[in-house]
């Protein structure tokens, strides 16, 4: 029974698992191919430093790695807003036809009355979520590697440091699904998981992209985990466990939650 659920929550966002794997491998590409024109001495450091863009660029990124560095400019392309788009929408696609558009549609009554586990139900779902994210993940990485096999200036690029890339993307990922998959068990409506959410992940966004630009919020950014989301410094520098940890523990904690709320709800009021 439980291959059966999983195969069909696999199956079931195949389209939109494969279109926005396709966006990410081009976003990859792209980032790689524009190193070799804006990154690699086309803009002198000090003028960088003195225009004002690097704190833009700072506040865009994160992390303290210069984006005219083939570390720098491939980071900024993990967390451009476009990759971050496509990787939320996946991860709240995915919460919130997990329960919420079963509760929606009226079909959840039809799934309880079968011989399973809610709790196996809602498993299946979550890791058909953590494999379509593996696989969003790899799509970009394989189009930064295309880009730096087929790119003279980043020949010099260490493979540890373009696999560390998505890698620095995963604690960020299994924080935002937990609290997709933890609204997505309490509610509804499909619109209350897109708001709870968004709500959250937009909000942590521009609370650390505001402290990042003006000094007087500075000591708020902690409160932001995308404070803690810096692929450069992880390809630079190497894995940074102690924030990765903290966030990855809360994002299993929130799915722990979620299995939870599933198990003890009412789908009868």
């Amino acid at each position: 029974m439980f291959g059966t659920l999983l195969h069909t929550a696999w199956r079931r966002h195949r389209h939109l698992r494969w279109s926005l794997s396709v966006g990410l491998f081009l976003m990859g590409l792209l980032l790689a191919g524009t190193y070799q024109v804006f990154g690699s001495g086309f803009i002198p450091d000090t003028v960088f430093q003195d225009s004002g863009l690097a704190k833009t660029f700072e506040a865009f990124s994160g992390g303290s790695v210069s984006v005219l560095s083939p570390e720098g400019w491939l980071g900024f392309g993990y967390v451009h807003p476009f990759t971050l788009m496509l990787l939320i929408a996946w991860a709240v696609a995915s919460a919130a036809t997990s329960v919420a558009r079963e509760v929606e549609d009226g079909t959840i009554e039809f799934l309880l009355s079968r011989p399973v586990d809610r709790r196996v139900m809602l498993g299946a779902r979550i890791i058909a979520w953590a494999a379509g994210s593996v696989v969003l993940l790899l799509a970009d990485f394989l189009g930064t590697m295309i880009g730096i096999l087929f790119f003279e200036a980043l020949a010099d690029f260490p493979l540890a440091g373009a696999v560390r890339l998505p890698l620095s993307l995963v604690p960020m990922l299994v924080l935002i699904g937990g609290v997709a998959f933890l609204a997505s068990a309490g509610s509804s409506a499909r619109s209350r998981v897109y708001a709870a959410a968004l709500g959250f992940t937009v909000g942590s966004y521009f609370l650390n992209f505001a402290a990042t630009l003006w000094d007087p919020l500075g000591p708020v950014a902690p409160f932001s985990f995308f404070h803690y989301v810096s692929p450069g410094e992880w390809a630079r520098d190497g894995i940074q466990l102690g924030p990765a940890a903290v966030m990855v523990l809360l994002g299993i904690a929130l799915f722990g939650l979620a299995l939870t709320v599933i198990d003890r709800r009412d789908f009868s009021v």
